[in-house]
This record gives structure tokens, sequence and C-alpha cells, in this order.
């Protein structure tokens, strides 16, 4: 199991268990992550509280390719980073999917909480 950044699907030989965005920290602030996660395209929410504010929050990663000179990093200039979370099915797995709590078919949840930072 991989995460493939940049990308929303798998080379040959692997299986796509789902794809979404790269988040992270926000650059200047205090606390949070220092990995990226890939953020699934439809995020479950088991609990949310809109009262809790002032926490390190998770915000999407965007390309940021020196203002893009050229016309593919113009295209790119700004575009929120995909990503995908690839499987070999040959090979023992085990993940962490942040944001949510089902797993995808066929898999067993060992653990369930919350992403704290």
């Amino acid at each position: 199991v991989y995460i493939r950044w940049g990308r929303t699907t798998c080379p040959n030989g692997a299986d796509r268990v789902y794809y979404g965005r790269a988040a992270g920290s926000r650059w200047s602030a205090k606390g949070g992550t220092s990995d990226y996660l890939c953020l699934p395209e439809t995020p479950q929410y088991k609990n949310y509280y809109s009262s809790v504010v002032h926490l390190p929050e998770l915000y999407g990663v965007e390309y940021d390719l020196d203002n893009g000179r050229t016309s593919l990093l113009r295209q790119m200039y700004q575009d929120d980073m995909p990503c995908v979370l690839c499987s070999v099915t040959t090979r023992s797995k085990m993940i962490m999917i942040p944001a949510r709590y089902q797993c995808p078919s066929e898999w067993n949840r060992e653990y369930s909480g919350y992403l704290m930072s």
C-alpha cells in the first residue's frame, strides 16, 4: 500500500483503494501535521463540532510553481494536488485513512478514533 502524490490513478499491477486531495498544516501555523495526508474525495464525519475553533487545521496542498513561467506550470499553478492510495494485492497491507470511519469494501477495521495533532 502506498500513496501516489499528484495522481488519481494507480500504475498497472496496483489497485486504487481511494483517491482524494493532499492536505497538510498551514505553512505559518504552529502544531499540526508534519507530513502530508491523502484525504479521501468523500470524507465522512461521525461527530462534527462547528464550535471547535482555533486549533491546528488542515489545508489543501496547492501547486505553487514559481508563478507558472512555462505553459505546463501555468496549467498547474495553484491547482489542488491530487493523490491516490494504491494497493498491490500480492502484498500484506495496513493503512490509516484520515477523514473516514468506514473501511473500503473487503477491508477490516482494526481501530477507530480521532486524528489529533
